[in-house]
């Protein structure tokens, strides 16, 4: 009888640890948001970004598939088959054809409980995208934020950063527009890149340390520990609320904001981007509606770069 107890208390407890860990996504179960929604490229099946922040970023890569045609994933997940976010991020881009015939595809992955990140761009990405700039970007904007746990704002500046360097490039034209592709990436592209750059560190800097830091001790950023949304039906409209924890001196702080009810039309009125990358979202895209994209077949050869934090 005692035995018998304590295999099922083993039992139990391993169910447990698997339950609490959540879910371990791989390439065929991740869900794949853009197949449904053109406009949507941010996956975030665990909840571990704000709902503002994917908005933001939706639309920021909304703008760049329609200027540019760069086809991009952003994937964050609290755990991946086999923990490595290179090769995850390799297989999912080759498995879906991630870009289009030009092999312009972008991934973005972070898995928070393996501790990994990785920017992975498709081979006719690399030139305007090198792997130079993407460690870059990860060591001085999306690495510093992953350190303190900053979920929101590792992706959102990183996303910003990235779409800046590929909207620099007057070469990379959208291939359903009626340019022509401009020939050469002389002085002036890398110029204005390292300029936008420069800009963006710059900027996550500043609003890393005037945003985050905790208005009481003033000396550690401030830590997302809950988030709670209610809905009222009745007015049409969400309350946001998110609390902060100074994990330093105990401060705490709830950031609170109401957004319409979306009913299937759309995005439902989200709130203006913040910021130096705030860019207009444009209008709904061809027929006026939200239908389904299709990934245009790219390819990836291992250009990016990425690590463990």
């Amino acid at each position: 009888m005692k035995k018998a107890f304590c295999l099922f208390l083993l039992i139990w407890v391993c169910g447990s640890t698997q339950f609490l860990q959540g879910e371990t996504y791989t390439v065929d179960n991740l869900p794949m948001v853009y197949l449904q929604d053109r406009t949507k490229h941010v996956v975030n099946p665990d909840g571990i970004l704000s709902a503002p922040i994917v908005q933001q970023m939706d639309s920021l890569l909304y703008r760049l598939e329609r200027q540019k045609g760069v086809q991009s994933v952003v994937a964050v997940v609290e755990r991946i088959e086999g923990g490595d976010c290179y090769e995850f991020a390799l297989t999912l881009g080759n498995r879906y054809g991630v870009g289009n015939q030009q092999n312009t595809g972008l991934i973005i992955l972070l898995s928070t409980q393996d501790r990994c990140y990785q920017i992975l761009t498709g081979e006719g990405l690399e030139g305007t995208l090198p792997d130079a700039i993407c460690r870059r970007i990860e060591n001085r904007i999306m690495v510093p934020f992953l350190k303190t746990e900053d979920w929101d704002q590792a992706m959102l500046q990183t996303v910003a950063a990235v779409c800046g360097v590929i909207e620099g490039d007057d070469t990379l034209l959208n291939p359903g527009s009626d340019g022509q592709r401009a020939r050469g990436r002389g002085n002036h592209f890398f110029g204005l890149a390292l300029c936008i750059a420069v800009a963006a560190i710059g900027w996550s800097w500043y609003s890393n340390r005037k945003r985050n830091s905790c208005p009481k001790c003033g000396t550690y950023p401030m830590k997302r520990y809950h988030s709670r949304v209610e809905t009222d039906r009745l007015n049409g409209v969400e309350h946001h609320r998110e609390y902060f924890r100074c994990p330093k001196c105990g401060h705490t702080e709830c950031h609170s904001h109401d957004e319409p009810l979306d009913n299937g039309t759309g995005f439902g009125g989200f709130p203006p981007i913040a910021g130096p990358f705030h860019r207009g979202f444009g209008g709904g895209g061809p027929g006026g509606g939200f239908t389904g994209g299709d990934f245009g077949g790219g390819s990836f050869g291992g250009g990016g770069s990425g690590g463990d934090f």
